[in-house]
């Protein structure tokens, strides 16, 4: 998940960038700054993109933001190098910066997945991603609501997207819903911020 307002930054460097890549190319950051959890995390993962493998609808909730979630391939973005997979939100204390940073074998992925019969993930569990993640993983874009679509579809098609980096296929949009992700039915929005 995103703010809407960070999709056209997004999409003109051809990635979901970490914080510490954005500070290194000069990239605003918004008012409202992101939630790091336990003192020390914000410097310790800002190397990393956290995503996730079902929305956080408590973290969206507490924004109300105009957001959008970014779906991307779970197979292409969990086998990139150096991939670390936390079974919890990674801003709790639940483990320690050094035990995170050692999940990144086959096993930490399979603890995101406590049943195996359904293949369920965590609801909390975080694919860590370091540096970012290339757009030519993203296969959909959804909408908080019609009014962020309406206003961000028409933008965003004017953004030159760096030709190694583009989506391999049309990205598919949608408001609330796209397949099994969407937004909380009782979302809503009270902060839209344009340029």
């Amino acid at each position: 998940m995103t703010p809407c307002h960070r999709l056209p930054s997004i999409l003109a460097h051809g990635a979901i960038l970490s914080w510490s890549e954005r500070q290194g190319r000069g990239i605003e950051e918004p008012e409202h700054e992101h939630y790091w959890g336990a003192e020390g995390r914000k410097e310790a993962f800002s190397d990393v993109v956290c995503c996730a493998f079902m929305a956080p609808w408590g973290m969206l909730k507490q924004h109300g933001e105009e957001f959008a979630i970014v779906i991307l391939d779970a197979e292409g973005v969990c086998s990139l190098p150096g991939v670390l997979f936390c079974p919890t939100n990674s801003a709790r204390s639940d483990y320690t910066v050094d035990e995170i940073r050692a999940m990144s074998e086959i096993e930490a992925f399979e603890a995101c997945f406590p049943n195996p019969e359904t293949y369920g993930a965590y609801k909390m569990a975080e694919i860590m991603v370091p540096s970012g993640v290339p757009l030519n993983h993203a296969r959909g874009l959804i909408f908080c609501d019609n009014e962020a679509r309406d206003y961000w579809v028409p933008a965003l098609t004017q953004i030159s997207i760096p030709a190694d980096l583009r989506p391999s296929a049309r990205l598919r949009v949608s408001v609330g819903q796209l397949d099994r992700f969407r937004f909380p039915g009782d979302y809503e929005v009270t902060l839209r911020v344009r340029p």
